[in-house]
């Protein structure tokens, strides 16, 4: 008999075996030691954390209980399992990093299109530490710990089984002056050594060949080997994951339209080596004019 083949999980379903998952290594317990506690199978249990079974509010209120869950993680979880699939999956940034973390580590290519910041994946300390300070929204230790959030997530890109990351960046987010010029500088050269990887590809949008934002904002294509792909999306306070395969060819379509506006890998390899440049002529300029009052005062004593 031919063996069954394991069907597509959603997003939704992922995203609840990751959280029994979560809660299952929180309470320092195998998924042995839980099968025997809750009658389950350790195939079940398996299959629950993976999110290739249906899970059941019974099952999971069984399961987290004996998981030690707190009433509130246990009601998110009911309403996880409620919620509809239907392609459209809204999140409170505050809420989502979980999730985000998870689809990012599953993927095995993610598709970034950037016309206003540089990637997060991509993103350097000095860089993400100015954002967050423009963003106003992260200050003292809290402000830390985003930045902190922000770099163990770009651990998966120097794992021995790294996704594939393409990256389109419009030309103007490389030149913002987001932080001062030698943070820049170190950040376009960051992009320059990260594009010399095999399993990373940067691709530079001109500014004399597209408007940044004409396309319109930022998103992430997710793909995976046995699962559905998945289109992240975000502004200012949510965050959007869509499945349905007419959004998913909208963005597609988007994608092929940035793809004829691009430079190549090389032409976009000399264009970061050029804004890096500009960048270290901005800070030679400014330390220039900081330390001239100083020299013309010697001069003068001198004189």
């Amino acid at each position: 008999m031919a063996g069954t083949t394991e069907r597509e999980t959603t997003s939704r379903e992922r995203e609840i075996g990751n959280e029994l998952r979560r809660l299952r290594v929180r309470a320092d317990l195998t998924a042995a030691e839980l099968s025997k506690r809750v009658g389950f199978s350790a195939s079940k249990i398996s299959r629950l954390e993976s999110g290739a079974r249906g899970v059941t509010e019974v099952d999971a209120t069984l399961f987290a209980a004996n998981c030690k869950a707190t009433r509130t993680e246990v009601l998110r979880l009911v309403r996880l399992i409620n919620e509809v699939d239907d392609g459209h999956r809204l999140r409170t940034n505050d809420e989502q990093m979980a999730l985000m973390i998870n689809s990012e580590t599953t993927a095995s290519e993610i598709i970034c299109y950037e016309p206003q910041v540089i990637p997060g994946l991509l993103q350097t300390e000095g860089y993400a530490r100015a954002l967050f300070h423009w963003l106003g929204k992260f200050v003292g230790e809290t402000g830390e710990e985003a930045v902190r959030n922000r770099l163990n997530r770009q651990k998966l890109l120097r794992r021995a089984d790294p996704p594939r990351l393409n990256a389109y960046i419009h030309e103007d987010v490389l030149r913002a002056q987001v932080a001062e010029p030698e943070v820049m500088h170190d950040q376009v050269l960051h992009l320059l050594f990260v594009s010399s990887e095999p399993h990373c590809a940067l691709r530079v949008i001109p500014a004399d060949r597209c408007p940044a934002g004409v396309f319109g904002p930022a998103f992430r294509l997710l793909l995976y080997r046995n699962h559905k792909p998945v289109i992240y999306t975000e502004n200012q306070f949510t965050s959007l994951y869509l499945e349905s395969p007419d959004e998913l060819s909208g963005y597609r379509f988007v994608l092929d339209r940035v793809r004829e506006v691009t430079l190549d890998t090389n032409g976009s390899r000399e264009l970061l080596a050029t804004v890096a440049s500009h960048h270290e002529d901005i800070r030679s300029q400014r330390f220039t004019a900081a330390i001239e009052p100083a020299q013309r005062w010697q001069h003068s004593l001198q004189d």
